[in-house]
């Protein structure tokens, strides 16, 4: 069938003289092709081999003409079907031919046969995912004409040079970072390939064993990546993250799609087929590349969306998004981190470094996420209840290669960066409550040195489980205080040997002591709710003020303990009370504290030398103090005075059940 055209497709005298190349049979159906007739242009691409297709790169002329002399329609009809066929082959050729010249490294190909033609291809991809695919949101719905243009086919011609680009083009990746319209095309391909069911797209010729969808997911997050990240050139232009969301439908819609996105590319990875050979020709090696690559990409977009915008990461966490990243983490451990031999160990693309990096990503998300939000203890709590140390103390075994030099050095990467965060929220009472759940497990498991081959993790993983016995220990010590025989609820005079039922101790601060709902829900509003915290961890820093006072006997009252629960190990540091300006950091109420501190340091109460406490909860950081002085600080005024008027009302709006400072009954 030959489309009428005014006159054949004109190509230069040297890309004419090019096409003598080729077998005889290619360069008549390049003739008939260049003279309109779709039959031969179509015939023209099954003449390309999958492989080794420099020798036919003299035919991209032929499909470049091909769409330039092509309009794209407003409506798919017997009229246009011609020029949209004609644009389907041409545009098939382009990436038939720049697929395998990518694969052998040169790179420039992409670049000068795609984006430097990108306003003419372009509008055509636009074209077969608008009218060959089906709607972002609603995949059920069947598109038309799938005669003229399979789902399969539009597919591949719509986000294979999305791929082509993100792999091998600078300048192509500029373009996905600055193109508003591009952008928006890009994100409502991910939700589409996101709501695929299946793993076959219709019009599938069947020639890849698994389907098309999977590596579509796979190969897609590449690119979904792309769009969102920094430029390698600083001077060049990037959107705003905000442009990408809402071209995608909004904030829940982006991370509902991307945590289905972990899933499914997890999934697939696990049932990849155990490799025959393990060489980087077997396919199945091939896939479990392909996999855990698209999975290494999630994790990146899913830590560079929940750093820029607060609404996608506090999404996300409520989500799961800790539990899935440390689901997925687990599953796909045991097919990654396996020794085989010399040629895929230390191989530049499928080695174990690499496969690494995939682990150290995913738990360098969950570092970020407990880090940058506002309620770093529910991370903390998620990841531990989704079984991490366990994964953790799996991952030791991973064959590290210490002994060969081109290995590069561990360094603090991910899963160590990780336990060093976890240990650091030790002394709040819900973490240790999730650590306690599988204290038992982790016990009847002990690491032992015959196994550990990562030796950089194992020592990390043994020195926090040692922190995190000693913090289990710690919780279980009930703290002995002035308040222990009296209701902490403000005015109120009760005495423990007149509570009618069992008595009351906030589970937070594991100090104050109230006699009824009522009072605990006053003094939560009066100011514990502030203080809850700030009361506890003074009670765990008891041990490092004898220990100072022994090391500075001379300044036992007027010494400041300083310690930094922001790191893993703990930073301490003691000074006496004239270098209390030498106190690290620039926190705004320190000027404040440190008046304080020094009006009281001529009667320093019950003998206690002062202490602060620096402690990182999420993104609020709290100054702490020894007992005595917390606690004199915080309530002198409000519990100390039997004169202060008792709160009425049984209104709760302020107190938070879930919070630290809950109700437990002894």
């Amino acid at each position: 069938m030959a489309a009428p055209m005014a006159s054949s497709l004109q190509l230069s005298m040297d890309e004419m003289q090019a096409l003598k190349s080729l077998p005889v049979a290619t360069q008549l159906a390049a003739k008939k092709a260049l003279q309109g007739s779709i039959i031969d242009l179509a015939a023209l691409v099954d003449f390309i081999p999958l492989k080794n297709t420099s020798h036919f790169s003299c035919l991209v002329p032929v499909f470049h003409a091909t769409l330039h002399s092509v309009q794209v329609p407003n409506s798919i009809n017997s009229r246009t079907s011609p020029t949209i066929l004609r644009a389907k082959w041409a545009l098939s050729g382009l990436l038939k031919i720049c697929s395998d010249a990518s694969y052998d490294g040169r790179d420039e190909s992409v670049t000068k046969h795609i984006v430097a033609r990108w306003e003419q291809i372009y509008p055509w991809m636009q074209f077969f995912a608008r009218n060959c695919l089906p709607p972002p949101y609603d995949v059920s719905l069947a598109p038309p004409h799938p005669d003229l243009c399979s789902m399969f086919d539009a597919a591949k011609l719509s986000t294979y040079p999305l791929t082509l680009i993100c792999h091998n083009s600078e300048e192509g990746r500029h373009t996905l970072r600055s193109s508003v319209s591009v952008q928006h095309f890009v994100a409502q391909l991910w939700i589409l390939i996101g709501n695929l069911k299946g793993d076959v797209l219709k019009g599938d010729p069947g020639n890849t064993k698994d389907g098309l969808v999977s590596m579509l997911r796979a190969s897609f997050a590449l690119t979904n990546y792309v769009c969102v990240s920094e430029s390698e050139d600083p001077d060049k232009i990037t959107l705003p993250l905000s442009n990408y969301i809402h071209a995608a439908g909004g904030v829940k819609p982006v991370v509902i799609t991307l945590l289905k996105y972990i899933r499914r590319i997890v999934r697939d990875a696990v049932d990849v087929p155990e490799p025959r050979s393990w060489t980087a020709r077997d396919q199945s090696v091939k896939y479990l590349h392909l996999f855990t690559t698209g999975l290494r990409y999630s994790f990146q977009f899913l830590q560079t969306i929940s750093r820029q915008d607060a609404s996608c990461r506090a999404q996300l966490i409520s989500r799961g998004s800790i539990p899935t990243v440390v689901d997925a983490i687990t599953r796909i451990s045991p097919r990654i981190l396996v020794q085989v031999n010399e040629e895929i160990d230390f191989h530049p693309h499928l080695g174990l470094a690499i496969r690494q990096q995939v682990l150290w990503t995913g738990y360098s998300y969950i570092a970020s996420a407990i880090r940058d939000a506002d309620d770093g203890i529910t991370g903390v709590c998620q990841a531990l209840d989704a079984g991490l140390l366990k994964t953790l103390m799996k991952a030791v075994v991973c064959p590290a290669h210490a002994d060969r030099r081109d290995h590069p050095p561990r360094g603090r990467m991910g899963d160590v960066e990780l336990l060093f965060l976890l240990a650091t929220f030790f002394i709040y009472h819900r973490v240790t409550t999730s650590i306690f759940r599988h204290w038992f497990l982790m016990e009847n498991s002990p690491i032992e040195k015959p196994v550990i081959r990562d030796e950089g993790l194992g020592i990390a993983l043994s020195l926090v489980l040692t922190a995190s016995t000693d913090a289990i220990r710690q919780r279980n010590i009930e703290p002995i205080n002035f308040y222990e025989y009296r209701c902490s609820g403000p005015g109120c005079r009760m005495r423990a040997s007149g509570f009618v039922n069992k008595k009351r101790r906030c589970s937070g601060c594991l100090i104050l002591l109230y006699c009824s709902d009522k009072c605990q829900r006053a003094a939560w509003r009066s100011g514990h709710k502030k203080w809850c915290q700030v009361l506890r961890c003074t009670v765990d820093v008891e041990t490092h003020i004898r220990k100072a006072r022994q090391q500075f006997p001379a300044f036992s009252n007027k010494l400041v303990l300083m310690l930094d629960m922001t790191v893993f190990p703990t930073e301490i540091h003691v000074l006496p009370l004239h270098k209390v300006e030498q106190f690290p950091g620039k926190d705004p109420i320190w000027p404040e504290i440190s008046d304080e501190i020094r009006e009281r340091s001529d009667s320093p109460p019950k003998g206690y030398m002062f202490s602060v406490v620096k402690v990182h909860l999420g993104n609020s950081k709290f100054m702490l103090f020894s007992p005595s002085t917390a606690l004199n600080m915080a309530f002198e005024c409000q519990y100390l005075s039997d004169d202060e008027p008792c709160v009425s009302g049984d209104e709760d709006e302020d107190y938070d059940s879930e919070s630290q400072g809950d109700p437990d009954s002894e």
